[in-house]
This record gives C-alpha cells, sequence and structure tokens, in this order.
C-alpha cells in the first residue's frame, strides 16, 4: 500500500492544498518533513489523510463521546463530529487521497462535507464517500459503509492497523508502551485479528459445561428406569395366560346369555304386537257395531232425494216472496222521504237569490274606499325606505364614532404601558451594570468553563481511579490468601481419593464380567423362550378343541336342516291349494259385482222423477240407489270371500316362519363351516410357529397332555440359575459404580486445583496491573490540576471574586446556564429598550391625528339624527290616516273577499237548482218501481200455492211405500246433506269395513308367531335372572380384559427399559469419553469470559511484537532491550549497560521513552503489515525531547526506513531535523486564520 497523493479543501485552517507525491522533488525523497508553526495545520494533513480513507481521525476519536459543542446560528454538534473539521464561514469541503491498493490498481478516495444550501450558516449536512478506480477509469458504487469496506479491503489495513503501521499520530508514542493489560490485549486483538481465540475460549468452556450436563442427565435417567426380576416378569405371564382361557370362556358366556336375552327381548315384541293387533281388531269390531244406525240413516236419506228438486223450487218462491214484499216497504218508505225532501229545497232555492243581490250590492257601495286605500298605500311604501336608509346612515355614523373613541384610548393605553417599560429597562441595566463584561464575553467565558469543567471531571476520575485501584489491591491480596488455603485443601482431598480408587480397580481387575453377562443373556434368552412356548401351546391346545366342538355343533345343525327342509315342503303344497280356492272365491264375487252392475245399475241409474219407467210404466222409482234382495246376494258372497282369504292368509305365515327358520339354520351351517375353516387355518398357524420355538423338539417327546407341566418345571430351573447370574452382575455393577464416583470427584478435584491455581495468577496479574494503573493516575491527577489553575487565571479578569469560581466548582452546569441566562437577558433587554423608545415615539404622532378627526365625526352624526327624526314624523302621519280606511287591511284583500262572496252565491244557486232536478227523476222512478213490484208478488203467489199441493202428494205416496213414516219438518234436515256427504258417508262405511277385516288377519298371524317363537326357548331362566347373570360376567370379562392390558404395558415396558438401560450405558460410557476430552481442553484454555486463551495468545503475539521492536530499538539505542513481564502483557527493559539489570519502562526518562516507544511503534507497524507491503509512514511530533547525540540515532533510523522502500514523512520543530531533512512541507499562516502548503527544496 502506497500514498500518492493528498488533496485538501476548507478543512480546519487549510484553504485549498495539494500534495503530489508522485512529483518532484517529492517522488524521489524517501524522507521529507512537514514543518510549520504551531497551529498551522500540519497535522490537519494528517487528518484528511484518515478522512479520505476511513472518515475518521486520531484527534476526534479521543474526543470524549456526549458533549456537545456549538455550531452555526444556535446550532450544536457532538465534540467527537468529524463534520466539526469544515472551517468556519465556509459552505463545504472535502478531503481527497490517490493510493495504490494491495492488488496494484490507483485509486481515488474522496470524503466531502456541506452546509445546507451550500451556504455558510446552513446546517451541517451528512458526509459523503465516494471511491474510483483510476487504473480502470470505473467509480465504485455503493452506500457509505459499503464503500469504507471496500476502501479497507483495498488499503489492506482497518483504522486501527493504519495508524500503527502507517500513521504515528500525535500524542501516541507512549500510550501502547505504558498502556494496561486489558488495553494492550484490547489493542493486540484489533492489529492481528486474534479476538478469535476469546470466542474459542468461551466456546470450549461452554461446550464443555454442554456435555458435563449431557453426562450428568444420562445417568439421571439411567437411575430413572425400572426394570422386573425374571421371577415376576414370568408369574406375569403366566398369569396373562391364565386370564385369557378365562377372557375365552367369559366371551362364550355373554354370546349364550345374549342370545336367551334377545329370545325373551323378541318374546315381549311379540307379545306387544298379539296384544296391539288384539287391541285393532276389538277396535275395529266396536266402530263397526257403532255405526249400525249411520247405515240405516244414509239408506233413509238416499230413499227422500227425489223430492228434493220440488222442495228447492216451493223453497226458492217462497224466498222470492220474501224479498219483494220487503222491497215493496222500501219503496213506500223512499217515496215519502222525497217528497219532504222537495219542499225543503224549494225553501232553500229563495233564500240563496236573496244572499246573492245583498253580495252584489256591497261590492259596488265599496269601490271609492278601495281607490283612496291604494293611494295611501304607495306614498306609506316610499316613506317606509326613506326610513330605513336614514336609520342605516345613523347608526354607521355612530359605530364610526365608538370605533374612534375607542381607538384613541387603546393607544393612550399602550403609551402609558411603554412608559413603564423603558423605566424598568434602563432601572435593571442600572443595577445590572457590573456584570456588563460578563455579558459581552458569554463566549470566551463559557468555553473556559468548559475547558475546566473536562478538566475538573478528569480530576475526579483520577482521584476514583486511584481509591478505587487502592481498595481493589487489598481485596486482591486477600484473595490471594484465601485462594491458597483452598489450594492446599483441594491437593490434599486428591491424595485421598485417588488411593481409595486405585483399591476398587485392582477388586474390579479380579471379575470378568463378560463372561457372566454373556451366561445370563442365555439364561434370559431361554426363559423368554420358554414363558413364550408354553403360552402359545396353550392357545394351540385351546384351538384344537374348539374346533373339536365347532365340528359337532356343524353336523348338528345340518340334521336339524334336512327336517325342516320336508316340513317347508309340505306347508308350501298346502299354500297353493288355498291359493287356488282364495283365487276362484274372488273371481265369483267380482262377476257377481260387475254383472249387477251392467244389468241393473245402469238401468235404474238413467230413470228420472216424474218419468214413466221403461219396464214397468211406474213414474216412482224407489230402487234408484237401494235394492235390498241384489245386496243381500252380494253379502253373501263377500262373507264366504273373506273366509277364504283369511284361511290364505294363515298358510302364508305358517310358510314364511318355515322358510325364515330354514334360511337361519342355513346361515348358521355356513358361520360353522366359516369358523371351523378359519380355526383350522389360525391351528395351521400356530403350529407353525409351536415348531420354532427352541424347546420344541425336546417338548414333542413328551405326551400330549403332560407338555405344559413339562415346560412349568423347565421353567424354574432357568430361573434359579438367572438368580445366581443377576447378583453377581449386581455386585460388579455396585463396585463399578463406586470407581466411577471416585473417578468423577478426582475429576472434580482436579479441575477445582487447576481453576484455583489459574485464579491465584490472575490475581498476581490483577495485582501488578492495578500497581501500575495507580502510578499512571497519579501522574494525570497531578497534569489536570496545573491545567485547573491555568483556567482559574485565565477567568480572573472576568469573574470579580474568587468566590464566583468557587461557586462554578460547587454545581458547573448550574453556573453555566446562569452565565448564558445572564448574557443572553442583558441583550435581549437592551434590544427591547431601543425598541420600546422608537415605539413611543411612533405612538404620540398617531394620537395627534386621531384628536383631529373627533371633531369631523361628532358633526356627521348629528346631522344624520335630525334627518331621521323628520322622516319618521312624516311616515306616521301616513299611517294614521291609511288606518281609517278598512281599518288598515289591504286594499287588494278587501276588493278579492268582496269578488269572492259574490261568486259563492250565485255558485250556490245553480247547485241548488240542479239539486231540485236530480230529486224530481228520483220521485218519478221510485213510483215506477212499486207499480212493477205489485205484480211480481201476485205471480209468486200463485206458483208457492202449486208447489205446495205437489209436495203433499208426494209426502202420501212416500209414507203409503215405507214403514217408517215421516213427516215434512223431519223430511227437509234430511234434504240439506249434499251427494257429496252421501259419498264420504259411504267411503267411510266401507273403510270400517276394511279396517275389520284387516286387523283379523293381522291378529291371525301374529298369534301363530307368538306359538313358534314359545317352541324355541332354550332354558327356563327368567329375563331378570339372564340379566343378573349378564351384568356380572361383563363385570368379570372387563377386570380381566383390563388386568391383560395391564401386565402387558407391563411387560412391553419392561423389555423396552431393558433394551434403553443397554442403548444407557453405552450413551454414558461414549459421553464419558466426550466430557474427559473437553474437560482437558476446557482445563487448558477454556473459560467463562475468553480470558483464559485470549492471554495466551497475546502474550505469543506481544512476544512476536517484542522481536520487531527490538529489532529498531537495536539501530535507535543498543542499551535497551524490551520484554514481556513472564505470565502478564506488562513490558519492562534490560539495560545492557548495568548488567543486564531488569527495570520497569516508567523509570525510563522522556527521550528514552520516546525512543523506546518510537521502536515500538515501528514493531507495530511491522507487525501490521507482516502480510503486505507498506510504502508509506507518516510521524506526528515527538522528536523535542530528544538530545542532539539521540536524534540523529533517530534520523539514521528514519534513513534506514526510507532504504527499506518506505517514503517517511516528519512532522516536527526541531530544528536540527528540518536543516537535515532537505525536503519539505511547509505549511504557513495567512490573514483570515488559513493556512497555505507549499513544497521546498
Amino acid at each position: 500500500m502506497k500514498i500518492l497523493a493528498i488533496r485538501i479543501k476548507n478543512l480546519a485552517s487549510l484553504d485549498d492544498a495539494e500534495i503530489d507525491f508522485t512529483l518532484e522533488p517529492l517522488c524521489s525523497a524517501g524522507i521529507f518533513a512537514i514543518t510549520g508553526p504551531t497551529g498551522a495545520g500540519k497535522s490537519t494533513i494528517l487528518d484528511a489523510l484518515c478522512l479520505a480513507l476511513y472518515a475518521k481521525t486520531p484527534r476526534y476519536r479521543a474526543a470524549e463521546n456526549g458533549i456537545d459543542i456549538a455550531d452555526v446560528k444556535g446550532n450544536t454538534i457532538k465534540q467527537d463530529d468529524v463534520r466539526g473539521i469544515l472551517r468556519d464561514g465556509t459552505s463545504s469541503g472535502y478531503a481527497e487521497v490517490d493510493f495504490v491498493g494491495i492488488e496494484g490498481h490507483h485509486y481515488i478516495s474522496n470524503w466531502r462535507v456541506r452546509r445546507a444550501h451550500n451556504k455558510a450558516d446552513g446546517s451541517l449536512q451528512n458526509y459523503e464517500i465516494t471511491l474510483k478506480n483510476i487504473t480502470t477509469g470505473q467509480s465504485i458504487p455503493g452506500k457509505k459503509t459499503e464503500l469504507l469496506s471496500e476502501i479497507e479491503r483495498l488499503v489492506g489495513l482497518n483504522f486501527e492497523q493504519f495508524t500503527r503501521s502507517v500513521l504515528l499520530p500525535q500524542g501516541d508514542f507512549t500510550a501502547f508502551l505504558k498502556a494496561g493489560k486489558d488495553e494492550k490485549s484490547s489493542l493486540l486483538e484489533k492489529l492481528t485479528g486474534t479476538h478469535i481465540y476469546s470466542e474459542i475460549s468461551k466456546r470450549i468452556f461452554d461446550n464443555h459445561r454442554e456435555q458435563q450436563q449431557h453426562l450428568r442427565d444420562l445417568t439421571i435417567q439411567r437411575e430413572g428406569i425400572l426394570t422386573l426380576t425374571s421371577e415376576e416378569l414370568d408369574a406375569l405371564l403366566e398369569k396373562k395366560v391364565t386370564l385369557e382361557t378365562s377372557v375365552k370362556l367369559d366371551e362364550q358366556k355373554i354370546e349364550d346369555l345374549n342370545k336367551e336375552i334377545h329370545w325373551h327381548e323378541q318374546l315381549i315384541k311379540i307379545q306387544d304386537g298379539v296384544s296391539s293387533a288384539k287391541q285393532q281388531y276389538d277396535l275395529a269390531n266396536n266402530d263397526k257395531t257403532d255405526v249400525l244406525p249411520r247405515e240405516r240413516k244414509l239408506n233413509q236419506i238416499i230413499s227422500v232425494q227425489p223430492v228434493k228438486p220440488l222442495i228447492n223450487s216451493l223453497n226458492e218462491a217462497q224466498e222470492q216472496l220474501i224479498v219483494k214484499s220487503k222491497f215493496s216497504k222500501q219503496l213506500d218508505s223512499d217515496l215519502l222521504s222525497l217528497q219532504k225532501e222537495k219542499k225543503v229545497l224549494e225553501d232553500v232555492l229563495e233564500d240563496t237569490l236573496n244572499e246573492l243581490n245583498k253580495k252584489i250590492k256591497e261590492e259596488e257601495d265599496a269601490k271609492p274606499l278601495l281607490n283612496e286605500a291604494k293611494s295611501l298605500d304607495t306614498k306609506l311604501s316610499e316613506k317606509t325606505v326613506q326610513v330605513k336608509t336614514a336609520t342605516e346612515e345613523a347608526e354607521a355614523a355612530q359605530n364610526k364614532q365608538e370605533q374612534h373613541h375607542e381607538r384613541l384610548l387603546h393607544f393612550k393605553k399602550d403609551s402609558d404601558s411603554i412608559d413603564l417599560e423603558i423605566i424598568k429597562l434602563n432601572q435593571w441595566k442600572t443595577d445590572n451594570e457590573k456584570y456588563q463584561s460578563i455579558a459581552e464575553q458569554e463566549n470566551i467565558i463559557l468555553s473556559k468553563l468548559k475547558d475546566a469543567q473536562s478538566i475538573l471531571e478528569n480530576l475526579n476520575t483520577y482521584n476514583s481511579r486511584i481509591q478505587n485501584a487502592e481498595k481493589e489491591i487489598e481485596n486482591q491480596q486477600h484473595r490471594k490468601q484465601e485462594l491458597e488455603i483452598e489450594l492446599q485443601s483441594h491437593q490434599k482431598s486428591i491424595l485421598q481419593l485417588q488411593a481409595e480408587n486405585d483399591a476398587v480397580e485392582k477388586l474390579l481387575s479380579s471379575i470378568i464380567i463378560h463372561d457372566i453377562e454373556k451366561d445370563k443373556a442365555m439364561a434370559d434368552s431361554s426363559i423368554e423362550d420358554i414363558v413364550s412356548a408354553t403360552a402359545h401351546w396353550k392357545l394351540l391346545y385351546n384351538a384344537i378343541n374348539e374346533e373339536e366342538l365347532l365340528q359337532k355343533s356343524l353336523v348338528q345343525n345340518k340334521k336339524e336342516q334336512e327336517q325342516r327342509k320336508e316340513r317347508r315342503i309340505e306347508a308350501e303344497k298346502l299354500l297353493e291349494t288355498k291359493k287356488s280356492i282364495r283365487d276362484t272365491s274372488l273371481k265369483i264375487l267380482e262377476n257377481t259385482r260387475l254383472t249387477a252392475t251392467k244389468s241393473v245399475e245402469d238401468l235404474r241409474s238413467q230413470l228420472k222423477s216424474e218419468k214413466p219407467c221403461p219396464v214397468c210404466g211406474s213414474t216412482s222409482h224407489p230402487y234408484t240407489i237401494y235394492n235390498p234382495s241384489l245386496n243381500l246376494v252380494i253379502s253373501e258372497i263377500e262373507k264366504e270371500y273373506k273366509q277364504t282369504e283369511e284361511n290364505y292368509e294363515k298358510h302364508v305365515s305358517l310358510y314364511s316362519t318355515l322358510k325364515q327358520s330354514a334360511i337361519q339354520t342355513e346361515q348358521t351351517i355356513t358361520k360353522l363351516e366359516t369358523e371351523i375353516s378359519q380355526k383350522n387355518e389360525t391351528i395351521k398357524e400356530l403350529k407353525r410357529v409351536w415348531s420354532e420355538f427352541h424347546i420344541y423338539e425336546k417338548c414333542e417327546e413328551q405326551l400330549f397332555e403332560e407338555r405344559i407341566n413339562w415346560l412349568q418345571e423347565q421353567l424354574l430351573e432357568q430361573k434359579d440359575k438367572q438368580a445366581n447370574l443377576i447378583q453377581q452382575i449386581q455386585l460388579y455393577s455396585n463396585q463399578k459404580q463406586q470407581l466411577d464416583t471416585y473417578r468423577t470427584g478426582l475429576t472434580e478435584l482436579s479441575k477445582k486445583q487447576t481453576d484455583t491455581e489459574n485464579k491465584i495468577k490472575d490475581v498476581g496479574r490483577k495485582l501488578q496491573s492495578l500497581d501500575e494503573q495507580k502510578i499512571n493516575d497519579s501522574g494525570g491527577q497531578e497534569k489536570e490540576k496545573n491545567k485547573l489553575e491555568e483556567v482559574k487565571q485565565t477567568l480572573a479578569v472576568h469573574l470579580e471574586s474568587q468566590q464566583l469560581f468557587q461557586n462554578w466548582q460547587t454545581n458547573p452546569e448550574e453556573f453555566a446556564a446562569r452565565v448564558k441566562k445572564f448574557a443572553q437577558e442583558w441583550k435581549v433587554n437592551d434590544k427591547q429598550l431601543d425598541e420600546k423608545i422608537l415605539q413611543k415615539n411612533i405612538l404620540i404622532e398617531k394620537l395627534e391625528g386621531i384628536q383631529e378627526q373627533s371633531v369631523n365625526i361628532e358633526e356627521e352624526l348629528k346631522s344624520k339624527e335630525q334627518n331621521l327624526t323628520l322622516l319618521k314624523s312624516q311616515e306616521n302621519e301616513l299611517l294614521t290616516k291609511r288606518k281609517a280606511i278598512f281599518n288598515g287591511a289591504s286594499a287588494d284583500a278587501v276588493e278579492k273577499g268582496l269578488k269572492e262572496a259574490v261568486n259563492t252565491s250565485r255558485q250556490t244557486l245553480e247547485q241548488k237548482k240542479k239539486d231540485a232536478e236530480d230529486l224530481q227523476g228520483k220521485l218519478t222512478r221510485t213510483i215506477a218501481q212499486i207499480e212493477h213490484v205489485e205484480k211480481d208478488k201476485t205471480t209468486l203467489l200463485e206458483k208457492e200455492n202449486k208447489l205446495k199441493k205437489e209436495f203433499n202428494d208426494w209426502l202420501s205416496g212416500y209414507n203409503q211405500r215405507h214403514e217408517i213414516k215421516i213427516i215434512a219438518t223431519e223430511l227437509l234436515p234430511l234434504l240439506e246433506l249434499t251427494q257429496d256427504w252421501i259419498e264420504v258417508e259411504k267411503n267411510a262405511l266401507r273403510t270400517i269395513d276394511d279396517l275389520l277385516m284387516h286387523t283379523k288377519s293381522i291378529l291371525t298371524e301374529r298369534n301363530g308367531a307368538l306359538e313358534n317363537h314359545i317352541n324355541q326357548r332354550t332354558s327356563e331362566k327368567t329375563w331378570e335372572e339372564l340379566i343378573q347373570l349378564q351384568t356380572e360376567v361383563l363385570a368379570l370379562l372387563k377386570q380381566n380384559n383390563q388386568t391383560i392390558n395391564e401386565i402387558g404395558f407391563k411387560i412391553k415396558e419392561d423389555k423396552s427399559n431393558k433394551g434403553r438401560i443397554g442403548d444407557l450405558l453405552h450413551d454414558i460410557e461414549k459421553q464419558s469419553l466426550i466430557t474427559d476430552n473437553w474437560a482437558k481442553l476446557n482445563d487448558i484454555v477454556g473459560s467463562a469470559d475468553g480470558k483464559k486463551f485470549r492471554q495466551i495468545a497475546q502474550e505469543y503475539t506481544l512476544d512476536v511484537l517484542l522481536s520487531y521492536a527490538n529489532i529498531h530499538l537495536e539501530a535507535l539505542n543498543k542499551r535497551y532491550v524490551l520484554e514481556r513481564i513472564p505470565n502478564s502483557l506488562g513490558l519492562q527493559v534490560i539495560d545492557q549497560d548495568m548488567g543486564d539489570e531488569i527495570r520497569t519502562i516508567y523509570s525510563l526518562s522522556g527521550g528514552e521513552s520516546f525512543l523506546v516507544s518510537l521502536a515500538l511503534a515501528l514493531g507495530l507497524a511491522s507487525l501490521s503489515s507482516s502480510r503486505m507491503t507498506v510504502e508509506s509512514l507518516f510521524i506526528d511530533e515527538g522528536f523535542g525531547s530528544l538530545d542532539p547525540t539521540t536524534l540523529n540515532i533517530a534520523m539514521d533510523a528514519l534513513e534506514r526506513l526510507q532504504n527499506q522502500g518506505r517514503k517517511v514523512g516528519v512532522i516536527s520543530h526541531v530544528q536540527e531535523m528540518t536543516e537535515r531533512i532537505t525536503v519539505q512541507i511547509n505549511v504557513s499562516k495567512q490573514q483570515s486564520g488559513k493556512s497555505k502548503v507549499e513544497i521546498i527544496h
């Protein structure tokens, strides 16, 4: 990396400057000086270099954060804000650097800042960064953060590395040399990137802790897993097999009980059906008995229907006669009313004519007064407008006078107020005249007070740090003593526990656990095989017995099937016979009904009342609707048909029962065959599985009935062997667990011992660091006291007494605020006094003009009021005259009212004439209607008499033909019933007959079914006894199933737990190895805060740095060699002139400290640039403390850097250096605070 050029615009004192290292004489000069008086801007050149590359500067970075300083227009910026480098009075500035990147390309980096609207008094805006590749001519895009990261990559150094290897800032030479342990460690991390070691240390510590926790979790998990002994497991398996056998028997009992309970339930349903059918039959029979009177009534109603037309005609004639009589009476009443109404209307017509003549005369008499009223209304309208205008003008004049008066009072009040404020402000200035200097020199005083406040804070910080360091030193010394006692205790415990551990290891080595575990595994396998084989043999044995029972049941059902088949064939033949008889009876009945209908009923339906019969010639037709002889024949045939139908239905029911029984038997046989087939498959599979057991061959040698006992004997033998092996394994496990406990204890004690030793080392290093810190803070405290005294002397000119400075020191912020407040108050009051005097003069001139206007306004108001009074008087006179005519009413309204009265009277007269004409027409029509109604009444009376005679003749003939006599009053209710009612009643009676036949058939069928169901009963147990037995068996079955499930769960859980224990032991062993490895690594470099590994890494890094620094120090001063204090990051020097005496770096003189610091800085530069070539180096100040000889040595060292290919720039005031360096960049002060940059050769 190499710097090619630096360009500066409006930064601090530098107006416009360019330093191009590619042009002569800088191009060929290996070393050059940057010279100029103090404050000219030499360090600003280095600030510009850092700004262009990193947007930071060493000087601003050292400023305290969070403190505001004044900017333009009352704005403030932070004290450490690099934008503050922009020169006052300018609107923009920039820093630009040309450099060679690590890959060889040339770049331009530009940092730019401006004020708002490009005005010198605008607010500071955010800075901008641009980057351009000169080699390719392309600008590199990106945000500020992205561009800064790219520049850092191209330079090859971050900001900290840059300020240690390329730029050595002012005042930083001895900072690293005398820095504390943490500061050195932090800086070395930043420079070398060794922060990764802190992360590694933390990660190791965290991983070790996680692995330890994982191991503890596995151990706890192992302790929480429970397993069954072989005896417990065998007992559970045997109990499970017994219970499963009992469950199968109980399930068969439940099935049998369910069948019997179902038989009783079906019996109840069938009995309910029979009872319901009997009830329905009885109801139908009762209904038939109840409707016999209805049948007789229906026959009577049908017999009287022929006279119905005659009765209807008679009723119609009588009703018309009644209506005509009522209408005749109404017409007589209407005629009398119309005659009276005509007389009244004639009188009203005469009165209406007289009223019309009166209204016409009133209209003619009112015309002269109407003309006079209209004239007065016109004059009043004009006068009202004049009065309104005059009133508005008078009110406007009055308002103008009032506003003018208020304005005059307002100005007088303002004048008095201003006089009081002027007096008050003059008095305040007189009282505070002695503090005028503070107000005028506010900025200087506040600036100095801010410097003093910073000094005071630093002084307090040093005091606090010194007190804390002394307290912490005492605490750490006490802590060190406690740790040494703790270390001795750990060492003693380790020796005691190690002896116990060795004794247990010796005992365990004598037990061959592998062979024992192998024998136990074989015993476990044998027991499991025997238990499973025993259970399986029981299943196979039971399955063979069940298959034999199913075969017997199948044979029995097939025998019953043959018997039921023969009975069904016989019933089927008998059913066909019954069906043939029923069909023949039905055919006879239908033919009879059809013949009767076609031969007789059709002819009778054609007969009409009063017309002769074509057969007998009679005009009376009593059998038109009802024929008793024919109906009796049909009834007998229907009765015979119903009997054959009942016989047929009974045999259908019997056949259905036999058929259903045959189907059920067939289903039972199919089910048994399926079950036998399935059972054979089950036996086959059970035999196959039985043959796979290890003990199968030996067991087959035993008798079939003795095999279960032989299996039990084998199981007991293997369990005894297993118990003996378990006892041996448990003994070994207990000893192994004790050994693990000892090892864990030894590991923990070793770790504690190591931790305690590390803590003792840490305490020792911390005590050394605290001593160094206390010495540094004491020196800083003395410097801050001197600075504070200088500020006091400077402020004494403006502050009258020492007490004011003491007040500031008591509360600096409040004192500064009071100074600001007073200065602001002085300026404000002074400005207000000038403004009030100017306002007073303006008010005096305004008051004089307002007073002159008052007279003119009063005269104008008086004139307007007089004119208004005159107009109102004239208006009142006209109003009095107008009120005398029509009492002031409107002429148009009066005229309109008179005309409307005349028109109304005329309309009324015309309407009355029309009403008289209408009334005369009504009288004529009413007289004509009366004559017509009288003729109709005579005709209707004649018709009524004729119809009554015909009815009496029919009634006499009816009573002669029927046994039951009837009178006229009884006949009319019968004739009121319609033909629809008669049809409905016929259908209702027919429905009752059908229902009786249907219910009788159902009752017969259900009685047969009940008899058949009773014959199928299997036992004499009652329904309650069966339910009780079912409840008991179900409860036992549920309990046994629950117990079987619990046993199965326990066996499954035991098997799972045994598998888990095996896996857990393997996991614990594996995890123990992992945890041991992490523990060893954690003991070496692991720590919660990363300090342990970081300390080791930084010690190595510091050793490398010192090797570089000693190479440079040998050239500068051969007397000293830098060395790291063992087990710390502290530095010491070996004085070779004093017999290699080891000295603290704080014993070096100022010049020696500078040389050692310069060597260390050059070493830092070499270390930081070890991965790349850095061809530029800038050193700011520090040579003034060297004597001529040492200065020459330092110059020789710098020239050797030049010979190594580096271009070295030195900022110094030392004349010998500037004379020796021929090429110089001179910064000279100009007017207005500006500086000029020139290249001198």
